[in-house]
């Protein structure tokens, strides 16, 4: 009986963890940050882990989806003030971006500590360098 017992508390933690996991990764996969799109799209983010307004961009994007970031966030922060553009996001003042699958997500200088959002990448892409 023992035996079961432990074993039941192990299914119960790796399934918690699981999905803690599923869900940190996944919090950036709602309609808009999908490929469909020759442009890209500045924003403002709101991030509560971070503490002031910082600039990003997206690649791979249409102009429609771009104008609805503000209305749906990325399912954990607010983005605010959408702009399209043609094309490719600015890198010159890149401090670096996050691959995502089809689409980048672009960091900028003023963001406040580079390392916050190169950690954040870790749970829904990968971090590239500029």
């Amino acid at each position: 009986m023992k035996l079961f017992r432990n074993i039941f508390f192990v299914l119960i933690v790796t399934m918690s963890l699981a999905s803690h996991q599923i869900n940190a990764s996944s919090h950036h996969d709602n309609e808009s940050a999908e490929t469909g799109g020759a442009g890209h799209c500045t924003y403002m983010v709101d991030n509560p882990f971070v503490g002031e307004l910082y600039m990003a961009c997206r690649t791979n994007i249409a102009a429609e989806a771009c104008m609805e970031l503000a209305a749906e966030g990325d399912g954990m922060m607010d983005l605010s003030d959408p702009k399209y553009g043609e094309g490719d996001c600015p890198r010159e003042t890149s401090i670096g971006s996050c691959e995502r699958g089809g689409w980048e997500e672009v960091y900028y200088e003023g963001e406040g500590d580079p390392g916050s959002v190169e950690f954040g990448c870790g749970f829904a892409g990968d971090w590239l360098a500029p």
